[in-house]
């Protein structure tokens, strides 16, 4: 079902609901450890670069200054090459995001949606990102984030800074943290102070 120009104004909140859900499949496939004196970002972005396709469970916590409570959901996530990502949320609700080749599906209540990342500019230059982590590429990730790496290969942290204003407007940073080649953690930190926590188990 294709939207009318009309109703894609009325996509802006689902769009970026996108951004921070599918921000979510950051790396999540990471494979086995570097054999390396020193781990850094390049060891980081090599373990990225030969990951697996693959889908894991997730829990997620998301927090509002407008809520007393985060609310908690639980799914899938899946990244197939070259280019799809794939967010399926089993509870409270069921709801699915994808996003393959230019366009993002949203399903929900038995009906399907799409929108052309080319209207959506801040979801265009989100989807470009994170396919540059899927695919390890410090060059694509730096022409969207400051980035910055802590720790060592057991213990770390990919800090990832929006450098383009209009992402800025909705994103402070991205916190990936794992050990190995493992994912733990990813936490995307909102510009109004909300934030969301997703925990890959």
């Amino acid at each position: 079902m294709r939207m009318p120009r009309t109703s894609l104004l009325r996509t802006s909140c689902t769009a970026r609901r996108a951004v921070l859900l599918v921000a979510a499949m950051l790396a999540l496939f990471a494979v086995g450890p570097v054999h390396a004196e020193a781990f850094d970002l390049a060891s980081l972005m090599q373990l990225l670069a030969v990951a697996p396709e693959g889908e894991v469970p997730y829990t997620e916590k998301k927090y509002s200054s407008l809520l007393a409570a985060p609310i908690v959901s639980t799914g899938t996530l899946a990244y197939r090459r070259p280019d799809t990502v794939e967010k399926i949320t089993l509870t409270p609700r069921k709801e699915r995001f994808r996003i393959s080749g230019q366009e993002l599906t949203v399903a929900r209540n038995g009906k399907e949606y799409r929108i052309a990342l080319s209207s959506q500019p801040l979801l265009d230059a989100f989807a470009a990102s994170l396919r540059g982590v899927l695919a390890g590429d410090i060059a694509q990730l730096q022409a969207y984030y400051r980035i910055s790496l802590e720790g060592g290969e057991q213990a770390w942290r990919l800090t990832m800074i929006p450098g383009d204003e209009e992402m800025t407007r909705h994103i402070e940073r991205i916190l990936v943290s794992g050990h190995a080649g493992r994912i733990a953690q990813i936490e995307v930190r909102e510009s109004s102070g909300d934030r969301s926590v997703l925990q890959v188990h």
